[in-house]
């Protein structure tokens, strides 16, 4: 593992959900300087904000069903080396399952918890053995 890869515990990737990802990606890309690609991830575009040479960012579009409930957000993930350990011992602790623990493509394994002040938090797990420096 390079040491520049998060460990258990990092923050390890930010991902912006909008209902105007145009908008959005224009305003960060004139804000900070990204770039933005944007893929086919079976149904759904995702755009992978680059800093230089680095994916550091991903944004999505929120689905329609769901915008008068989810208001534009940054999510943060967290490494975890167990995800569904995680899981377990976030609820032990008193969180909410907000997403519970799914697979996302081959890149990873994802779940969202809220903590019991209400804060939401993403955990990320790696699957295979492609880590690549990013989640």
């Amino acid at each position: 593992m390079s040491k520049d890869m998060p460990k258990q515990g990092d923050f390890c990737w930010n991902e912006l959900m909008t209902g105007d990802t145009q908008a959005a990606g224009k305003f960060y890309a004139e804000l900070f300087g990204w770039e933005c690609h944007t893929h086919q991830v079976g149904e759904v575009s995702y755009t992978m904000f680059k800093n230089g040479d680095k994916e550091i960012a991903g944004m999505m579009q929120t689905p329609d069903a769901q915008k008068e409930h989810i208001p534009p957000h940054w999510m943060s993930y967290v490494l975890v080396d167990d995800l569904d350990a995680m899981v377990e011992k976030a609820q032990s602790l008193g969180a909410t399952i907000k997403v519970p623990a799914q697979l996302v493509g081959n890149f990873g394994r994802l779940a969202m918890i809220e903590d019991p002040t209400g804060a939401v938090i993403a955990f990320w797990q790696y699957v295979g053995d492609d880590k690549c420096d990013q989640a």
